[in-house]
């Protein structure tokens, strides 16, 4: 009973990471991109270019928080001597990383955004920051489909 609950919990917060990255990447960006690729109006590119950040950022913190509730049930399954799994663990730690390293990335991204304001956006240090994130966001997503479609009893286990 206590695994399938640990294990409904986990596909909640699994499906925060994967939805929400899912939204966030065909929703959010497209929609703030073509506003981004004009110049026209130098506060309003800022402005679009500070909420998509936030937005990220949101998402980011929120995905942080599902992925270490997700390494705290494994954790628990490791005490309590349920079913885990090495793999699972690890590709949680994983994604915990490069949640972190997006975080870190976004806190980057803000800075330069409120230092330089309409200058930094479009400029090559945003810019590798915004390719950074998204290269991050994939491996994450890829990540967390793995978790999700391969469930704790799929998964080699000891």
């Amino acid at each position: 009973m206590i695994q399938m609950v640990l294990l409904w919990i986990e596909r909640l917060a699994l499906a925060v990471i994967v939805g929400g990255g899912v939204v966030m990447a065909a929703g959010v960006r497209p929609l703030f991109a073509p506003i981004l690729a004009e110049r026209g109006n130098a506060a309003l590119v800022s402005t679009i270019e500070n909420l998509s950040i936030s937005a990220w950022n949101r998402y980011n913190r929120y995905a942080f928080l599902s992925i270490v509730l997700v390494i705290i049930i494994d954790v628990l399954r490791i005490v309590a001597e349920l079913t885990f799994s090495y793999w699972h663990i690890a590709m949680a730690i994983a994604i915990m990383i490069a949640l972190l390293g997006k975080l870190v990335i976004d806190r980057e991204l803000q800075n330069r955004l409120r230092e330089k304001s309409i200058e930094a956006v479009g400029s090559t240090e945003q810019n590798t920051g915004h390719r950074r994130v998204e290269l991050l966001t994939k491996i994450i997503l890829i990540l967390a489909i793995i978790l999700t479609v391969f469930p704790i009893e799929i998964l080699p286990t000891f």
